[in-house]
């Protein structure tokens, strides 16, 4: 036997790697899901299956995953082939993973919802109470639909004097959970005092970013109160679960928020009420106790002095009346100038002023955005919209 043709086990496997990846490079399966093991380091090992093979897989921890994978799911796995060289294993890298139907996405809502109870994500223990009269609310939503509009009009209602900081979010397709946390990590380095976290209704897929751990984690991680707004009434997510208060559409999200302005002038009328039956019971008492002290013959002596009291008692009530409508009509004056304070940082509000807002593919651009030659957007000015190119 002459060494002429002999290679290494290392040059062999190298060889064969280098064909696999060239050959496949790019390729998409489906199977079952089987063996499935979320390491520590957070890499993802797993077997796709059908039935009359599997191939080993790895997704690492820089993949993202909007569901969490569970035995026995049926998947649709894009990736290329590789040889693992130390065990001379063929596998599939995976770089993007998604279930294969709806039943499979109640699967992974199912085992995401099981992981997450046990982790005691959803313990009341990690419930942060709503705060009793917030007057800065975040919002983190999409900047177009009805649940934003919903949102501010209820909050308007009901509290004027709120002001409102919008977090336009994307909730919905690639990038929409990342988004979503985003959003929450940068309300939370504001003053804002709860956060309104949700969109409007739609199918499972629709909603799916909601069904995320990486949004679970943003919101089980943020330091202000979080109201989850996902959805209809009939719509349950994840987020649901692990928020502060879970309301069942985005309008309902804004009336826990804040209370009613008037039903605080009511409470402030009935307090007012209050007070000056005590201030006329307390005044009678002494004013019994005084005629009884002043008939005791050791007492008698002491008319001008008891009259001295009496007076001081009706000055103290006539402080008392005119104080508290003053500060009631304070407090009312402040109100009304924070509501106008919102009502100018509306995003509309420049509209009102002769400015115009530009929006592309239905999103308003910022003034840190930079818009390209050739591109179509939309001008807004007053209540007229118009198409335009860039030049």
């Amino acid at each position: 036997m002459t060494n002429d043709h002999i290679f290494s086990v290392s040059d062999i496997t190298r060889a064969i790697q280098q064909t696999l990846e060239s050959s496949f490079s790019t390729v998409t399966l489906r199977g079952e899901i089987s063996n499935y093991i979320h390491h520590s380091s957070g890499h993802r090992y797993f077997s796709l299956k059908d039935g009359g093979a599997q191939l080993k897989a790895v997704m690492w921890r820089s993949t993202p995953l909007r569901f969490t994978p569970a035995n026995g799911m049926s998947v649709i796995a894009k990736g290329k082939i590789t040889m693992y060289a130390p065990q001379g294993a063929v596998q599939l890298e995976c770089r993007a993973m998604e279930p294969l139907g709806a039943g499979d996405l109640q699967l992974a809502f199912e085992a995401l919802k099981r992981d997450l109870y046990e982790r005691g994500w959803f313990d009341e223990a990690y419930k942060k109470p709503l705060p009793r009269y917030p007057l800065k609310i975040g919002v983190a939503t999409s900047p177009t639909g009805a649940a934003v509009r919903d949102i501010l009009t209820t909050l308007a209602r009901r509290m004027p004097a709120a002001q409102v900081l919008v977090r336009p979010t994307l909730v919905q397709g690639d990038g929409a959970a990342e988004d979503i946390a985003r959003a929450i990590q940068e309300l939370n380095s504001t003053d804002c005092e709860v956060l309104i976290v949700g969109r409007g209704g739609g199918s499972i897929e629709d909603l799916w970013a909601f069904n995320t751990e990486i949004v679970a984690e943003a919101i089980f991680r943020s330091e202000i109160p979080i109201i989850s707004a996902v959805g209809h009434e009939i719509d349950v997510t994840i987020a649901d679960f692990v928020a502060d208060v879970r309301a069942a559409t985005p309008t309902a999200a804004a009336e826990l928020a804040v209370r009613d302005q008037n039903e605080i002038w009511s409470a402030l009328q009935g307090t007012q009420a209050f007070f000056d039956r005590a201030v006329e019971q307390r005044m009678q008492l002494l004013a019994h106790h005084m005629e009884f002290l002043g008939k005791k013959s050791a007492l008698a002596r002491f008319p001008d002095l008891l009259r001295h009291k009496q007076q001081r008692i009706d000055e103290l009530q006539i402080r008392i009346n005119a104080a508290l409508p003053r500060t009631l009509a304070q407090r009312k004056k402040h109100l009304e100038g924070l509501g106008q304070h919102l009502a100018s940082l509306h995003p509309y509000a420049p509209l009102q002023k002769g400015f115009a807002l530009l929006e592309r593919e239905g999103r308003i651009v910022s003034a840190s955005e930079a818009l390209k030659t050739g591109e179509e957007i939309a001008i807004i000015r007053g209540n007229e919209r118009r198409s335009a190119l860039v030049r």
